[in-house]
C-alpha cells in the first residue's frame, strides 16, 4: 500500500478576460432555386455550378450523373473533389476502380459562386 500523502492544491479563481469582438461580417445565404429540380437551395455550399451559370443540389448532381451514364447496379457514382465526380466498379479483387471521370463543375464557374456568396456579406 502507498503511503504517500497527496499533495493538495488550493484552487485558484477563475479569471475572466474581456476584449472586444472584431466586426465579423454577416453572410444572409443566398437561396437559388435549384435549375434540376426547381426547389430552393438552402444551403450555398452544398451545391454545384452548372454550366448556364444556375445552381444545383449535390444529391440532384449525382442522380443527373448516374441517369447519363447509364450507371449499372454494381456500379456507384461519388465526387472526387475539384468538381469532378467519378463512376466507380469493384474489380475481382473487390477493389473500387474508376470507370469513369467526369469534370462537372469548373474552376471559373466555383469561383463565380465564390464572388456571388461573398457579394450576399453586409
Amino acid at each position: 500500500m502507498d503511503n504517500r500523502k497527496k499533495k493538495k492544491f488550493k484552487e485558484q479563481p477563475k479569471k475572466h478576460m474581456s476584449f472586444d469582438v472584431p466586426d465579423v461580417p454577416q453572410v444572409n445565404e443566398p437561396m437559388p432555386v435549384c435549375s434540376l429540380c426547381g426547389k430552393s437551395i438552402e444551403t450555398i455550399a452544398d451545391s454545384f455550378c452548372e454550366p448556364d451559370g444556375s445552381y444545383s443540389h449535390f444529391d440532384c448532381v449525382l442522380d443527373k450523373i448516374r441517369k447519363q451514364e447509364r450507371v449499372s447496379e454494381d456500379e456507384t457514382v461519388s465526387y472526387i473533389g475539384h468538381g469532378n465526380f467519378a463512376v466507380f466498379y469493384k474489380n475481382e479483387e473487390g477493389k473500387f476502380v474508376i470507370k469513369t471521370r467526369i469534370p462537372y463543375e469548373s474552376k471559373e464557374s466555383y469561383d463565380a459562386m465564390k464572388k456571388f456568396v461573398e457579394g450576399s456579406k453586409q
